[in-house]
């Protein structure tokens, strides 16, 4: 179990985060833990994706053994893609997700136990430096990017309106 101490930490980190993705204009909102949320998570909309869909960066830290590791902290931004998985799509999404998270710079698209489609990169921040807002900013946008240009081919196959086979064709 994490502290309070490192939980107050967090919780400072990520109103320094929601102000920087202020000021680059996002929409913000920080959710501090609860009964129902084990972590503080900051959450922030980012553009509609191709059909209209909202979405969203889900920002938090995660915890760590504080005696373990001292010198970094993990910042996990985590996007719920906006469609679901088809009934008996799962293996086919699963080989399109294998071959597009080798093309990934950064992070990696998976499927939750809830069965809901997601990207997710974890980001490691120098416990000495802190927050960089540049960094930051650049990070984001290219996870946004990475969203951008590979959420199409995986919702394709979630959907069954290709194969695997086709979509990983596409791909390469």
């Amino acid at each position: 179990m994490l502290p309070e101490t490192a939980h107050a930490r967090h919780l400072a980190q990520l109103g320094v985060l929601k102000d920087i993705l202020e000021e680059a204009g996002l929409a913000t909102n920080l959710l501090e833990k609860s009964e129902a949320i084990p972590i503080h998570v900051l959450m922030a909309g980012f553009q509609e994706d191709k059909k209209g869909r909202d979405r969203f960066l889900h920002l938090s830290f995660l915890p760590l053994d504080e005696e373990d590791i001292q010198a970094i902290q993990l910042l996990q931004v985590y996007s719920t893609l906006p469609f679901h998985l088809k009934e008996g799509h799962r293996e086919a999404v699963s080989s399109v997700m294998l071959e597009v998270n080798t093309r990934l710079p950064i992070g990696h698209f998976g499927v939750n136990e809830q069965n809901e489609l997601h990207y997710r990169y974890v980001y490691s921040i120098s416990a000495a430096n802190g927050l960089v807002a540049d960094e930051i900013l650049e990070i984001l946008s290219m996870f946004i990017y990475m969203c951008d240009m590979f959420a199409d081919p995986v919702e394709l196959a979630a959907s069954g309106e290709a194969s695997a086979d086709q979509v990983i064709q596409s791909l390469r």
